[in-house]
């Protein structure tokens, strides 16, 4: 049974943000909502809600609707209205030190400096909750950061964002299916296809 009971893509709202680097993490959820032929509905002006009915039990899609430095509040209180630990959160988010096209996979650690993250740090009071990064690297010179995250990404990007999101899904599937650990393993041995990945 899986023990991921929370899974969170991290953006910021409205159409000004759409397709933006900093968006990586709403892509991806959306994405694998869409495969799923699940929808959102916006609760409380907070987030963006979806239920899935996997086999081993319900699972919670949710993109916080409250602008990314706030990400934290929605997370904390539909964890704790549905009584979901810390540890049963799945976080997914853009990762500027990661070069595009290729990821990182934690089950815990800092923020580094990612405003999602510390929000959701501060509110859960841990850092103990695993989460995918979906780079969007590398940071060009001569931009700040803050530009180049709430930039667009160009046209030419396309495939590798694709790719990407196509792998947060299949982490997604076997993590439903096994278990986060088991998952873990399965992409640390190379056996679901995920090689542009580190642990």
């Amino acid at each position: 049974m899986s023990d991921i009971k929370l899974f969170v893509g991290l953006g910021n709202p409205g159409d000004k943000y759409k397709n933006t680097r900093h968006n990586f993490g709403f892509m991806a959820l959306d994405a694998i909502a869409k495969s799923k032929r699940l929808e959102f509905k916006n609760k409380d002006n907070m987030a963006d809600i979806s239920f899935y009915d996997s086999p081993n039990g319900k699972i919670i899609l949710l993109k916080p609707t409250t602008y990314m430095n706030l990400s934290g509040t929605p997370v904390s209180l539909t964890a704790r209205y549905y009584k979901i630990n810390p540890e049963e959160i799945f976080v997914f988010y853009d990762d500027f030190s990661i070069p595009l096209g290729e990821f990182r996979i934690r089950l815990s650690g800092s923020s580094g400096g990612h405003n999602g993250i510390s929000s959701i740090i501060t509110c859960l009071c841990t850092d103990k909750f695993p989460r995918m990064k979906l780079g969007i690297g590398p940071l060009p010179k001569f931009i700040k950061m803050p530009d180049f995250v709430l930039s667009k990404f160009h046209e030419e990007d396309k495939e590798k964002i694709e790719k990407s999101i196509s792998k947060a899904a299949v982490l997604f599937d076997e993590i439903i299916q096994s278990g986060i650990e088991q998952a873990i393993s399965a992409f640390a041995g190379g056996k679901l296809g995920l090689a542009a990945g580190k642990l």
